[in-house]
C-alpha cells in the first residue's frame, strides 16, 4: 500500500488502513463485536453513541433518500473507522453503515473518542485524515455521477485503487492490493453489476486490465489514465 500522503492525494473509495493504530482509544475491556454480511452497524439519523474500528471485513457507507434510494459513499476495511464523521456535529449519524462482508469491529464510545483525540495527537490526526478523505471521495463521486459515462466511472475508480493500493508485478503491470467485488464496484459507481462486468470485460479484451486470482491487474496504466482523464 502507498503512503498515507499518496492515498490522500488521490483517495480511493475503498479505505484500507492496516498501519493505523487506534489502541490509545481502547481499554482492556473494549469488546469485539461481530456483524454478519448485510447487517446494519448503525442507521442514518441514529444518535451517535459509539463509532467502530473495523478489525476484519468491510463496511459500506451509504446515504438514504426519503424515498429509500441508496447512494453509496465508501467501503471501509481494515483499521478504518466508521461513524466519526457525525461525532462532532448534531450527534446524529449522517450515513448508514452496513457490513459488506462478515465484519469484526471494536466499538469506541462517543465521549471516549473525543477524550482520546484530545489526549493523543496521533489519533486526532488519523480521525482528521479519515474525515478529509471521505470529503474528497464525496466530491469525486458528485463529479463522476454528474459528468462521467458508465465506463469512465469504473475506470476512474480502478485508477484510484491502483494509485492507492497498487503493487508492481515482476512480469509488468500493477496489481491492485484490494480484492474488490463487482457488486462493490456497482454500489460505488451507481451502476448495475451487469454493467460493471461488461465494462471490466471490455477493458480486459482491450489489453488494459487482467486478473490474478481475485485481484485486478492493470496492464496499461497510461492507457487507463488517458481514458479517465477524457472525462
Amino acid at each position: 500500500m502507498n503512503k498515507t500522503t499518496d492515498a490522500a492525494a488521490s483517495p480511493s473509495a475503498w479505505i484500507e488502513l492496516p498501519h493505523f493504530d487506534w489502541t490509545p482509544l481502547m481499554t482492556d475491556d473494549t469488546p469485539t463485536v461481530r456483524f454478519g454480511k448485510g447487517e446494519t452497524l448503525f442507521s442514518q439519523g441514529d444518535a451517535v453513541r459509539q463509532v467502530y474500528v473495523v478489525e476484519e471485513g468491510r463496511v459500506r457507507l451509504l446515504l438514504l433518500s426519503a424515498a429509500g434510494h441508496e447512494k453509496h459513499m465508501a467501503i471501509v476495511g481494515t483499521r478504518g473507522m466508521v461513524g466519526e464523521c457525525s461525532a462532532f456535529l448534531d450527534g446524529r449519524h449522517s450515513v448508514t453503515a452496513v457490513a459488506s462482508s462478515d465484519v469484526v469491529a471494536r466499538p469506541v464510545g462517543h465521549q471516549q473518542l473525543l477524550d482520546g483525540m484530545a489526549r493523543h495527537p496521533a489519533c486526532l490526526r488519523q480521525v482528521l485524515w479519515l474525515v478529509n478523505v471521505k470529503l474528497r471521495i464525496l466530491a469525486n463521486q458528485n463529479l463522476l455521477l454528474s459528468q462521467a459515462t458508465a465506463a469512465q466511472r469504473v475506470i476512474h475508480h480502478l485508477v484510484q485503487l491502483a494509485d492507492t493500493y497498487g503493487e508492481a508485478e515482476k512480469e509488468g503491470g500493477t496489481r491492485i492490493g484490494v480484492a474488490f467485488t463487482h457488486q462493490e464496484m456497482a454500489n460505488i459507481t451507481g451502476l448495475s453489476r451487469v454493467m460493471v462486468s461488461n465494462v471490466l470485460i471490455q477493458l480486459h479484451e482491450q489489453g488494459l486490465t487482467d486478473k490474478s486470482k481475485s485481484h485486478c491487474v492493470i496492464r496499461d496504466m497510461q492507457g487507463l489514465r488517458q481514458r479517465a482523464a477524457a472525462m
